[in-house]
C-alpha cells in the first residue's frame, strides 16, 4: 500500500457558492512519484511536472493534488468529503499496486479553450437552437460545464459530425461528459 492515509485539514464553503463545500486534505506521504503513473491512467488530468501538480474532474468536483496535499471542490456535505477521500486513496493505491504494467506518461495535455471550442461550431450563426445567447456563449459555457455538446442540434446533422467528433475529444480532455 502505498498511501496510508488521507487526513482531512478543513472544510469550507465553495467560492463559487450554491451551498457547495470544498476540502483541503493531507496524505500520509508525497505522491509526486506517482503523478505520471496517474497522468497515464486518467486521461482527462492536467499535470504539470515542473510545479508538480495534478488535476482532473470527477463529474463537478476538481481535485487538485500538490506534494502531499490535496483539494476538492463542489461537494455537498462533510459525508461526501469523506467519501471522496476514501475514493481517491483507492485511486492512488490502485495505481500504485499497478504501476509495473502502466507506461508512465510527464506529457501536460493541452487544454482546449472556448474559442477553439467556437471554431468546431457550425456556421457560428447564433441561431440560439442549443438555448444560448450565442455561438461563443455556448463554448463558453461548455468549456465551463455547464452546457452539454449534444445542445447543439445542428451538430447531430451528417455535415457536421467531424465537428463534433472533434468537439467530443476537447470536451472529454476537460473531463465532462458529452451526452
Amino acid at each position: 500500500m502505498y498511501l496510508e492515509t488521507i487526513n482531512l485539514i478543513f472544510i469550507k464553503p465553495c467560492t463559487t457558492g450554491g451551498g457547495r463545500v470544498k476540502f483541503k486534505a493531507k496524505m500520509s506521504r508525497s505522491i509526486a512519484e506517482l503523478m505520471p503513473y496517474l497522468n497515464a491512467e486518467i486521461n482527462t488530468a492536467l499535470y504539470i511536472p515542473q510545479a508538480q501538480t495534478f488535476t482532473y474532474k470527477i463529474e463537478s468536483h476538481i481535485i487538485t493534488i500538490k506534494d502531499d496535499r490535496l483539494t476538492c471542490t463542489q461537494l455537498t456535505n462533510e459525508a461526501q468529503c469523506y467519501e471522496m477521500i476514501d475514493h481517491l486513496k483507492d485511486v492512488i493505491n490502485d495505481t500504485w499496486e499497478r504501476k509495473e504494467s502502466i507506461t508512465p506518461n510527464e506529457e501536460t495535455r493541452e487544454r482546449p479553450s472556448a474559442i477553439q471550442l467556437y471554431k468546431l461550431l457550425p456556421k457560428k450563426i447564433g441561431c440560439k437552437a442549443c438555448g444560448h445567447a450565442s455561438c461563443m456563449a455556448f463554448a463558453t459555457k461548455m468549456i465551463l460545464g455547464t452546457a452539454r455538446l449534444n445542445q447543439c442540434p445542428l451538430l447531430k446533422e451528417d455535415d457536421y459530425s467531424p465537428n463534433y467528433l472533434s468537439l467530443e475529444s476537447h470536451l472529454q480532455l476537460l473531463g465532462y461528459e458529452t451526452d
